[in-house]
């Protein structure tokens, strides 16, 4: 098992970074770290990392890969080593503020980055001048779609340390979707089984400290005239009892918004939470609002790490 920290950061492709830039930045309020060349590097005013959000400029939308930072830098040459074993092919990487990391896929495909060391720049937690926009707090969690959900599972759970916090099934009892966390959030990861276009990229999510952040976030996009990006929300989980917005970019990117989630104090103690299908109206949303088609079916393709270039969907 590799010790890993935390979710760490997410790459994310656009197709033009000036209007990203506006959107994510001027809007949102994320901070710009720096631009350099084809990327910019954001994070929320809590971290004191770089980066957890880079945009990158790209011909079409989609996931680069995601980030995840372990606990010493040893544990870099101990994942090779495990990676290999298991046959996944492993490159070496870097990127703006990190000398060293591993690059690799998941089994299900996703492209999955490991580091120990970041640059790091300071947080602007009490510089409240600074704040902007919803003011972003954190990554908080990614969420992507697989073909074999339970391969997928297998791997984060056993190569990867996370644990479960909860499940959904189908109405045939079947595991659809699953929450894991390593450090304790109500989750750092969610992994969906699809038939269709996997490997997918769903959203990233960045935690805010109150409600009226969510609901600022469709208040300071609808005053720009960008309605169509406001997708799903304001609302409250069932699942997690968060509250959250979901926000699609000018390249059709998902976003969320959210907040209020509980924290996992006794992970030896912890019984994963199970949804069962007859359930799924108030776990998606506890005021049983209907969930949009396009969340339901719309999310981004993934990288291929060898070629740099987006993988054809199955399914």
């Amino acid at each position: 098992m590799i010790n890993i920290l935390r979710t760490s950061h997410v790459c994310i492709r656009v197709s033009d970074l000036d209007k990203a830039r506006y959107f994510y930045s001027e809007l949102l309020g994320f901070v710009e770290t720096e631009k350099d060349g084809d990327y910019i590097y954001l994070r929320g005013i809590e971290e004191g990392q770089h980066h957890s959000l880079i945009l990158k400029k790209a011909n079409l939308a989609g996931l680069s890969y995601i980030g995840f930072r372990v606990s010493k830098g040893e544990e870099l040459d101990k994942a090779r080593e495990e990676l290999e074993n298991l046959g996944h092919k492993v490159r070496k990487f870097r990127e703006k503020g990190i000398n060293e990391a591993l690059l690799f896929e998941s089994p299900e495909g996703i492209p999955i980055l490991l580091y120990y060391d970041m640059e790091y720049v300071g947080d602007l937690r009490l510089a409240f001048h600074r704040h902007r926009g919803v003011s972003p707090v954190r990554l908080a969690h990614v969420n992507y779609m697989v073909k074999d959900l339970e391969r997928e599972l297998e791997f984060f759970k056993r190569f990867m340390g996370y644990y479960e916090t909860e499940r959904f099934l189908d109405k045939d009892g079947n595991l659809t979707v699953v929450w894991l966390t390593r450090r304790g959030d109500s989750h750092e990861i969610a992994i969906a089984k699809s038939s269709k276009n996997v490997p997918g990229f769903h959203h990233e999510t960045y935690y805010v400290h109150d409600v009226k952040d969510v609901i600022k976030a469709p208040d300071i996009l609808a005053s720009v005239g960008l309605w169509d990006s406001i997708e799903r929300g304001p609302g409250r989980h069932g699942v997690t009892e968060g509250y959250y917005i979901y926000l699609r970019d000018f390249d059709k990117n998902r976003i969320e918004f959210f907040t209020n989630d509980y924290v996992v104090l006794d992970p030896d103690k912890w019984k994963p939470i199970v949804w069962t299908y007859d359930q799924l109206r108030y776990r998606s949303d506890f005021w049983g609002r209907p969930i949009p088609q396009s969340w339901l079916t719309e999310w981004v393709p993934v990288e291929d790490i060898s070629t740099g270039q987006l993988k054809r969907w199955s399914g």
